[in-house]
């Protein structure tokens, strides 16, 4: 009898574990459309960092941004080989106004920003 009490107990707490865990919002991706168009935005809205134009520095930085409620963007991973480089690309971009993309709210885009002073 001790066993099975002990046992619906551990089954009753792993179910309500398990409910309270699963009700945040798993982001989907955005249509290739809706994510082009927030690439063309950022690409836009980004300059060259001057710190990079001194050093003579190229190189990629890649994302992956959520367009929240409100329409701002959260980065939720980077990766480039010059953190100097990341952590510029993801303080300009969680600071841009882009209320226009709220519509697109829980979506996730996937970019690549390229940083080449020939292109600059």
């Amino acid at each position: 009898m001790k066993t099975r009490i002990a046992t619906l107990t551990i089954l009753l707490g792993l179910f309500i574990s398990a409910t309270a865990f699963a009700s945040e919002p798993v982001p989907v991706p955005a249509s290739k459309a809706v994510a082009q168009s927030v690439a063309d935005f950022i690409e836009d809205e980004l300059e060259y960092p001057e710190f990079a134009i001194e050093d003579k520095f190229e190189g990629e930085v890649v994302l992956s941004v959520i367009i929240e409620d409100d329409g701002t963007l959260e980065v939720e991973a980077a990766n480039s080989v010059n953190d100097e480089l990341k952590e510029h690309v993801i303080e300009v971009i969680e600071h841009l106004d882009a209320n226009e993309y709220n519509q697109y709210a829980g979506q996730r885009v996937t970019l690549k920003l390229t940083f080449d002073l020939l292109i600059s």
